[in-house]
């Protein structure tokens, strides 16, 4: 059963990465046709925080409100062409990388245990599945599509420490 705390913290935490494509414009990588942005950074740092269900939901709304036509995603466009087109895959695996951080998160926040985790679904297997998406789309071999993707690795790592970082400087008493 869900508390107005919870009622409250799910639609706040879509609103915040809806938001986030404002904060930082698109950078365009060429080739690949999938920008940087900071979305990554929330959908990691809402894993971190929240419990399974609430992570996933936020994100899911976020999917949602962009697949009708809001223009939360990156470069502020909106509607389901956006999840057809190349960074379709990485878009609607983003609940489910919240929701895996989540479930997979320590309890008592252990540095390195959580670092891998989280590097593990939101690097390799983030990448790897998504790919599969912006391959078929734009019509390239997989391992050169995945080749493109390269220059997202160091700056998705730099997110998902920073990502943490806050997350540990937050009470949880706050998520309870």
């Amino acid at each position: 059963m869900m508390n107005l705390k919870k009622m409250v913290r799910i639609p706040l935490f879509a609103a915040l990465i809806a938001i986030s494509v404002y904060l930082f414009p698109p950078f365009p990588v060429p080739y690949v046709n999938v920008n940087f942005t900071l979305q990554t950074l929330l959908i990691i740092l809402i894993g971190f925080l929240l419990k399974p269900l609430e992570a996933f939901l936020s994100v899911f709304i976020y999917l949602m409100l962009g697949m009708v036509g809001l223009p939360v995603f990156s470069g502020a466009t909106g509607g389901l062409q956006i999840i057809l087109g190349p960074t379709g895959g990485f878009l609607l695996l983003f609940p489910f990388l919240s929701l895996g951080i989540s479930t997979l998160k320590s309890k008592k926040k252990h540095l390195l245990y959580d670092l891998i985790m989280a590097f593990i679904l939101s690097i390799p297997l983030m990448y790897l599945l998504a790919n599969l998406w912006l391959s078929y789309t734009l019509s390239i071999n997989y391992w050169r599509a995945l080749l493109g993707l390269i220059p997202f690795i160091p700056f998705d790592m730099i997110k998902l420490v920073f990502a943490y970082l806050v997350y540990q400087k937050i009470p949880m008493e706050l998520f309870e």
